[in-house]
């Protein structure tokens, strides 16, 4: 499996090489020995959620709020555009973003920092994405930031996506900035 470091901190891109043969693949999506070389502990992951999107549907640009949670997402069917926006304002890569193609062919598949959004656009007719998370689920905690934020920019690839009431009301990065020092702190902490 190679590792691919990326610009914003903590934000890595697992590359797995897949078996192939006439029967279809075999591959290896989740291994301890490479996340414990990152320095990531694998046995922190406590839950695990799966999403079915159509073409078109973007979710996100969603994150935890408090301490946050770290991911590791993947696309086990289809294909998307996913990316990773960095929310802590301590960092130098503070409102940059990050995109990835993840599908059912490369299997490329991400660990997402504490402290990033993180969302996704459905490129193909049907795509399934899993993600595991360091923390349990706490409704409480649920934060977003818009997904058409101009301050980001995020160049999405397919015209007027399907989106939920949430993502659509979303809120922009300068009206989430007090919240986003109170939890991930501010330059020079």
């Amino acid at each position: 499996m190679r590792v691919h470091h990326t610009s914003i901190p903590g934000l890595l891109a697992f590359e797995p090489v897949p078996k192939a043969d006439e029967r279809g693949f075999f591959v290896r999506t989740l291994s301890a020995d490479v996340l414990a070389r990152e320095g990531i502990d694998q046995s922190s992951f406590v839950q695990e959620n799966q999403s079915r999107s159509g073409k078109g549907t973007l979710r996100g640009l969603h994150l935890r709020g408090g301490p946050g949670e770290a991911k590791l997402v993947r696309c086990s069917q289809g294909r998307i555009f996913d990316v990773v926006v960095d929310l802590r304002p301590s960092l130098p890569s503070f409102g940059r973003y990050e995109s990835f193609q993840l599908d059912d062919v490369r299997h490329l598949h991400l660990h997402i920092p504490a402290g990033c959004a993180h969302g996704f656009q459905t490129l193909s007719d049907v795509a399934d994405t899993c993600y595991h998370h360091d923390q349990f689920y706490d409704p409480a905690l649920d934060a977003s930031v818009a997904w058409d934020d101009p301050d980001i920019a995020i160049s999405w690839p397919l015209p007027d996506p399907l989106l939920s009431e949430r993502d659509r009301n979303s809120p922009s990065l300068k009206d989430m900035r007090p919240y986003l020092h109170e939890w991930f702190g501010t330059a020079g902490d």
